[in-house]
């Protein structure tokens, strides 16, 4: 049955909803969208809401419509509720690194099982998956998509999240898509420290965000796109979502991943082509 929040907000799309982990204190589920029509040889997507590791549901909204979307045009989708590791704890400058870090892993465990699961009991969905995610729910499928289980993924696509700067490019990394603002101060585009806290402060955990990422991928040879907000903050990990713009990229995206080609996309021209940020953040 759809979850509540999507038939609450009236989605056309047929949902499922299955439980992927069975434990004494959470049961995890998630919500599979199957097209009617799905695009031949495309992969599907997993989808990871954000909320700092404290709150944010798999059906909110945003994500149902996004998703939604993604079904109409013919690719499939699962979006999965997880551990909610920092749930009345913070997520912020005074949250020791290791603790964000295993935010981050615990998550990325999850994810994993559902991509076990899928790959179990969905026998008429996609053949392959792309790990998909906004803000900390991107954090999540960049730690499980390019530091656990790289060759696991044909593709990441990460809206406004971050890795650890300690993380090396592995041989078998899948290709990424970044979308980021560019003067996000909760999890930065580039090299830089989460929420800009303190260097004395326990939290101030050193990151390469989705842009300086892609850098690197491109650097080892490993396909990377890009779309940047010039003057965005860290609400593109949900405007991004429900930008047309944006969302024809990442569609073009999917159903081209090892085309091995690079792009770099911004708003300061919509729909014309690659170009710089005019000024910098002010």
């Amino acid at each position: 049955m759809p979850s509540p929040f999507c038939a609450q907000v009236e989605t056309q799309i047929p949902i499922a909803s299955g439980t992927y982990v069975y434990s004494d204190t959470e049961n995890l589920k998630l919500d599979l969208r199957l097209p009617e029509h799905p695009q031949t040889g495309a992969p599907g997507v997993i989808f990871v809401h954000g909320g700092g590791f404290q709150m944010g549901r798999r059906d909110s909204e945003t994500v149902c419509s996004f998703l939604d979307d993604l079904s109409r045009a013919g690719i499939a989708s699962a979006s999965i509720s997880y551990r909610l590791t920092r749930k009345d704890k913070g997520f912020g400058c005074d949250v020791a690194v290791e603790e964000k870090q295993a935010a981050v892993q615990s998550a990325g465990e999850d994810l994993m099982q559902a991509l076990n699961w899928l790959e179990l009991h969905c026998l008429i969905g996609p053949d392959t998956w792309v790990a998909a995610g906004s803000s900390a729910g991107a954090e999540t499928t960049l730690w499980a998509g390019y530091v656990a289980h790289p060759d696991r993924w044909v593709g990441v696509l990460s809206l406004s999240g971050a890795l650890d700067s300690r993380t090396k490019v592995a041989d078998d990394s899948p290709p990424l898509f970044a979308a980021h603002g560019v003067c996000d101060a909760v999890v930065p585009a580039r090299h830089d420290v989460h929420r800009d806290c303190p260097l004395d402060s326990k939290g101030a955990w050193d990151l390469l965000g989705g842009l300086a990422w892609a850098d690197s991928l491109r650097a080892s040879g490993v396909q990377a796109t890009t779309w940047k907000k010039c003057q965005g903050g860290h609400e593109v990990c949900n405007t991004a979502m429900m930008n047309s713009d944006v969302r024809e990229k990442i569609l073009m995206w999917l159903t081209q991943l090892g085309s091995n080609q690079n792009q770099d996309w911004s708003d300061s021209h919509p729909g014309k082509g690659p170009h710089p940020c005019p000024s910098p953040c002010h």
